[in-house]
């Protein structure tokens, strides 16, 4: 019974799948599908992150794929200044003073907080 049923379930999605031209190829796997995104004009900045799962922005600036320098959005959390001094290694903790930017600086709020890259 069980065989036949197992039997009966490929046969199903055999028969679905010719109906629906599965079978097909829909063009080269190296072409770019509408879904995929293209990240040729991407603008990223570098940040630190915190204990609670948060990242602040290590400078209000972005450096885009084009060589082109953006200031980030005015809301985005920042990093004022860093005890002890921002080295760039991974495995340095640091405690950071946050801000917020604003125009492409980063104007302390006064809080403090445990970072690292």
């Amino acid at each position: 019974m069980a065989f036949k049923l197992c039997v009966t379930v490929i046969a199903a999605v055999y028969a679905m799948q010719l109906i629906c031209h599965a079978d097909k190829d829909y063009g080269d796997s190296n072409e770019t599908s509408l879904e995929e995104s293209d990240y040729e004009g991407s603008c990223l900045y570098p940040v630190l992150h915190t204990l609670d799962n948060k990242t602040l922005a290590i400078n209000c600036t972005a450096n885009c794929n084009d060589g082109d320098t953006k200031i980030i959005n005015e809301t985005i959390p920042c990093v004022n200044m860093t005890t002890p001094p921002l080295n760039y290694s991974l495995d340095v903790n640091y405690t950071c003073t946050v801000g917020t930017c604003d125009n492409g600086t980063c104007p302390s709020n006064g809080t403090k907080v445990l970072c690292w890259l």
